[in-house]
């Protein structure tokens, strides 16, 4: 059985991981704002610029699995500093370039890869770690306050990478690449074990075949993940499609890029506030009865947009929307890595992500060619068929249904 949560300001520990993993997601936002607008001005091509970021995420994603295994096999701690390590070299060389003045295309592509292979293979490092940091009960909660977190850095960094490209080029850069350094010295900080720990036989008795097929295993051989995963990529695709589809009709529309770019500030402003509300209902209501709810009242929440593409309309449903966002990341993140054995962190953890990333990531093409051939109101109409659907298979899930609240919880009862 769990044990009883605690206050996370009194973990060092997880103040020391939270610092970490803050200030590599903070230097990466700061440096993946500029990226595209750098590559543009280096290349003088959009199409040169967006297949820069494209290659980026296609090598992340094709690494993604075999770094679940190395973050199943490696110490965390050692994963983080490596990690940390990697970017910082890389973006400091990005940067000298630009003041060197041999900043081209060619090195724009190694740069994508280079962090496309450093995020898929060591992404899940920090993830994992976090349950050695906190304990079960204090998963969800800590799992919510990183939503706020992520709220903060959405908030911060665009505007703060703008700045920066005003003074130099090189400063975005320049800034992940410390971000990557305070992550290293933070993670020093972490006194706490985070080497996994491995209840069942040493995953280096497997082939590495074995290994990368462990994390697909755990998710397909778990009655409740095979019906919470179908319901997050559902609402993820829809998330993804509503959002494009808003975004290309405002401005085909003329309306101003800074007033479409209110939609991201509300939606932050939004999962600031909601992580602290998210730390007691988490707390409080049965984690079954919270995410069901969450999910209906999200479902319900989208519909106006859908519906209708009035800026104040857009903004106040997206705004909601991030209120109820770090609740139910926080009660159903946290109980998937509580479930999950810590041997099959990594592992699965990279499964889920990578399946969870496909269809959501069509979404964009999808919604355009829906805007281009058929309009906008059949396009958006079509949206509102994934959010209910979600919403059902959650709802309809008797397991999921009767979860309690995280001091109940039963941990690392997920099977290989």
């Amino acid at each position: 059985m769990s044990t009883a949560p605690t206050r996370l300001t009194r973990n060092r520990d997880y103040l020391a991981w939270l610092a970490a993993d803050t200030s590599w997601q903070f230097g990466s936002a700061v440096h993946g704002f500029a990226m595209t607008l750098i590559c543009y001005a280096v290349t003088g091509s959009y199409a040169q610029a967006g297949a820069i970021a494209t290659v980026s995420t296609i090598v992340s994603m094709v690494v993604m699995v075999p770094g679940g295994v190395l973050v199943d096999r490696w110490d965390r701690r050692r994963s983080l500093m490596i990690s940390g390590a990697l970017r910082m070299v890389v973006y400091a060389a990005a940067a000298t370039a630009w003041w060197a003045g041999v900043l081209t295309a060619p090195l724009l592509y190694a740069v994508g890869v280079a962090s496309g292979v450093v995020t898929g293979l060591f992404s899940g490092a920090s993830d994992a770690a976090l349950r050695s940091v906190v304990g079960t009960a204090d998963l969800p909660r800590a799992v919510a306050s990183n939503q706020g977190r992520d709220g903060a850095v959405s908030l911060a960094a665009p505007p703060l990478s703008g700045l920066l490209m005003g003074a130099s080029y090189a400063l975005p850069f320049l800034t992940a690449s410390i971000g990557s350094l305070l992550q290293m010295l933070c993670t020093r900080r972490i006194r706490a074990d985070l080497r996994p720990r491995h209840d069942r036989p040493s995953p280096g008795q497997d082939t590495w075949h074995q290994e990368m097929l462990a994390g697909f295993r755990t998710i397909l051989g778990s009655p409740l993940l095979r019906r919470i995963l179908p319901a997050l990529i559902l609402v993820n695709a829809g998330l993804n499609a509503l959002y494009t589809g808003v975004t290309l009709i405002l401005t085909g529309r003329g309306v101003p890029a800074w007033r479409i770019g209110l939609i991201d500030s509300v939606m932050a402003v939004g999962m600031l506030i909601g992580a602290v509300l998210a730390q007691r209902l988490i707390s409080r209501v049965p984690t079954g009865r919270l995410v069901v709810t969450i999910f209906i009242a999200c479902t319900a929440v989208l519909v106006p947009v859908a519906l209708t593409q009035s800026v104040p309309v857009v903004l106040a449903c997206f705004g909601v929307l991030g209120l109820l966002v770090p609740a139910v990341n926080g009660a159903m993140g946290g109980y998937l890595q509580a479930i999950i054995p810590d041997e099959l962190q990594g592992r699965a953890l990279a499964a889920m992500h990578l399946v969870q990333m496909t269809l959501p990531g069509l979404m964009p093409a999808a919604a355009g060619l829906g805007l281009q051939h058929l309009g906008a109101g059949p396009t958006m109409a079509a949206t509102l068929i994934l959010f209910p659907a979600a919403a059902i298979l959650m709802a309809t899930h008797r397991e999921l249904r009767a979860l309690p609240t995280p001091d109940r919880w039963e941990i690392g009862t997920v099977e290989p």
